[in-house]
């Protein structure tokens, strides 16, 4: 009986001391925890949240027009919402077919003339009549058509590929970043430093009889720009080629359902709009 009466009192010795060493451990945990919850709540990432490991900012990817005198892209505000509003929307399917319902662009049966256009315009300004034409232009209704859903469809694989999937996009040759600064002559809008310049300059010598004089000027732009990024070897990579062509169809919407483009511009969208 004594025996049990001591295998008794140090059992429960033993728990109290794990309850008191198990409340410690949480007092301890406290501050670190309020601090996840407020950062959190200030729109931060806590501690205990998974970091973000993507190679590369979307918005910087799709909505970056040039570069500031500091060398900081240029975002482009109209397309920085959309993309946050389809981030905010398509999460957490993240695919294709959940970018498209959340940008809901007009069916293209009324985009094309087929049905009556009763989706309002985004933005102000644009006439609700005849606002196929553009699309008609090129073809048929039917070609309208089928040309309008392969672009909705491309649009929505491309947005929701460069949002959810960065692994793809990274696998596409995604570059460097470099600390080293662009040279002035690379950027702008009249720059002559173009990604094919080098092929220009030798199919000039191929196909000049005087090789010094009529491909002076082109040898003299090759020098000129040999340090520019577009001219590096990887530039028209997969990833550029992607890239590229995601962020044309996107401004190409943007064109087309501007207000500015009166009796032309097509239905706006009944989600995630770009005006």
């Amino acid at each position: 009986a004594v025996l049990s009466s001591i295998v008794d009192h140090t059992s429960q010795t033993r728990g109290a001391h794990r309850m008191t060493r198990l409340a410690l451990s949480v007092v301890a945990l406290a501050p670190a925890l309020a601090g996840a919850t407020f950062l959190r709540s200030a729109g931060e990432p806590g501690v205990l949240d998974v970091p973000d490991l993507r190679a590369y900012d979307p918005v910087e990817v799709l909505c970056a027009r040039g570069k500031d005198a500091s060398g900081k892209a240029k975002i482009q505000g109209w397309c920085q919402n959309w993309m946050s509003c389809i981030k905010s929307k398509a999460t957490p399917q993240g695919d294709a077919a959940a970018v498209r319902a959340a940008w809901k662009p007009a069916d293209c049966r009324e985009v094309c003339g087929k049905w009556p256009s009763t989706s309002p315009p985004e933005g102000k300004g644009a006439s609700l009549l005849d606002r196929g034409l553009g699309w008609l232009v090129a073809g048929s209704r039917k070609e309208c058509e089928a040309s309008c859903k392969n672009f909705q469809e491309s649009l929505s694989e491309c947005v929701a590929t460069v949002i959810f999937e960065p692994g793809k996009v990274a696998a596409m040759g995604i570059p460097k970043e470099s600390t080293k600064p662009v040279p002035p002559q690379c950027s702008g809008e009249k720059t002559s430093c173009v990604p094919d310049l080098p092929i220009q300059y030798q199919s000039c010598l191929a196909k000049a009889k005087s090789s010094a004089g009529q491909c002076k000027f082109l040898k003299e732009q090759v020098e000129d720009c040999k340090d520019c990024p577009q001219l590096s070897e990887n530039y028209l990579s997969h990833y550029h080629s992607f890239v590229g062509g995601c962020m044309d169809q996107l401004n190409a919407y943007w064109a087309a359902t501007a207000p500015s483009a009166a009796a032309a511009a097509i239905p706006g969208a009944a989600g995630c709009t770009v005006h």
